[in-house]
């Protein structure tokens, strides 16, 4: 019995584009190695992808079916793969099983696909799930076929989400705004950062997520600068700021949430920071329509950030896409002209920092709609004091 959190059509879809994609490139196949690849591509999700130890491999030929390549421990998991053919290595007691590579190498030879060229994570953003030594292994075993870069035909696949990966993407950030509603009410003068830490990772929990992808919490002046620390056992004071920056994880799909709030009444100069940060936040927004390189997304920040006169505070790029990571391809940067598409999740961030007084970015998750954009984070983003 399968247990898929996609439908088959949509499984078999992703596969028609990618087979058209790798004909497009003259691509043979499709060697992927990297988690993410592997859950879209597959289905396949397993808390053991945080092993280092284990090679998950799958091999999508251009012209044929695919194969899921897994330890053999891992057979059972593999229930949450469409794909049918699914070989195991590894051994078990008293029996002697091939290696992964082993695997890869008679597949491939039984497709016909000893020579020509395969794909697999050379480039920006996407990593080879196996140690060196073992790819210089596979291509010294192989060496009629001219590995490359999946890259390109990846973010193409992964970049427009469809109505059901959005449908995760916006569970997902409700179960981060509901973590950020229960610890701002939870905070007040004299509670640490840890215990703020704690109500955020319970309260995803028992809201749904598959577990809590990241808890950021910083508060006061030597805390400030830290924009993505674990959370310490500060005590947060009177005329701070509090600083989250969250994610939730719902069937293997993120949110990220940033707000900050203040213990008390903020000063003159930290609520001019903090309305400036959301009148820049709010202009990127507006900008988000189909038909746009992404880049004009990040200039309409900036240009609100020099007129506003924040320049010198200001510390990165606007901002990001997310799905089945948090950071994903297209960057909301100056050099970055993807055009945006209906169905493309990004997450708007730009940030101007005075580390005297506090961090002032807000965050939202949104997507890309035919007309403009909708949000998926829905936090209060208008000032908020305890």
């Amino acid at each position: 019995m399968k247990m898929l959190d996609f439908s088959l059509e949509e499984y078999k879809d992703r596969l028609t584009r990618a087979q058209k994609l790798m004909a497009e490139q003259s691509v043979d196949f499709l060697l992927l190695s990297q988690a993410e690849n592997l859950i879209y591509m597959t289905g396949y999700r397993t808390i053991l992808y945080q092993s280092k130890f284990r090679p998950f491999l799958s091999v999508i030929p251009r012209e044929s079916t695919p194969v899921l390549i897994l330890p053999n421990l891992e057979k059972g998991d593999g229930k949450t793969s469409f794909i049918e053919d699914i070989r195991t290595w590894g051994n078990t007691p008293g029996v002697a099983g091939p290696e992964p590579l082993s695997v890869v190498k008679d597949f491939l030879f039984e497709k016909n696909l000893s020579k020509g060229k395969g794909a697999i994570e050379l480039g920006t953003g996407q990593r080879v799930g196996m140690t060196f030594s073992q790819f210089d292994e596979l291509k010294k075993s192989l060496p009629e076929i001219q590995f490359v870069d999946c890259s390109s035909i990846m973010w193409a696949l992964r970049k427009v989400k469809s109505q059901k990966e959005i449908e995760y993407i916006r569970e997902s950030c409700r179960i981060a705004d509901a973590a950020f509603d229960a610890a701002f009410r939870f905070t007040r003068e004299g509670v640490t950062e840890f215990e703020i830490q704690k109500v955020l990772g319970s309260t995803m929990m028992q809201e749904g997520a598959d577990f809590p992808g990241f808890l950021v919490v910083a508060s006061g002046v030597e805390r400030y600068d830290m924009i993505n620390p674990y959370a310490s056992m500060r005590k947060v004071g009177t005329g701070e700021m509090v600083n989250l920056d969250i994610g939730a994880i719902f069937k293997g799909y993120w949110s990220d949430l940033t707000r900050g709030f203040f213990i008390g009444k903020p000063t003159n100069r930290q609520a001019a920071f903090y309305e400036a940060a959301k009148e820049i936040n709010q202009a990127a927004i507006n900008t988000v329509k189909p038909g746009i390189p992404v880049s004009e997304v990040d200039k309409a920040a900036e240009k609100t950030i020099d007129r506003l006169g924040y320049r010198p505070y200001m510390l990165h790029r606007t901002g990001h896409s997310l799905g089945l990571e948090v950071h994903e391809l297209p960057s909301i940067s100056p050099d970055d002209h993807t055009i945006l598409e209906p169905g493309m999740v990004l997450t708007i961030e730009p940030g101007i920092y005075d580390f005297t007084i506090g961090a002032f970015r807000i965050e939202d998750t949104i997507v890309v709609t035919g007309q403009g954009f909708d949000y998926l984070t829905n936090a209060p983003r208008d000032i908020l004091t305890r």
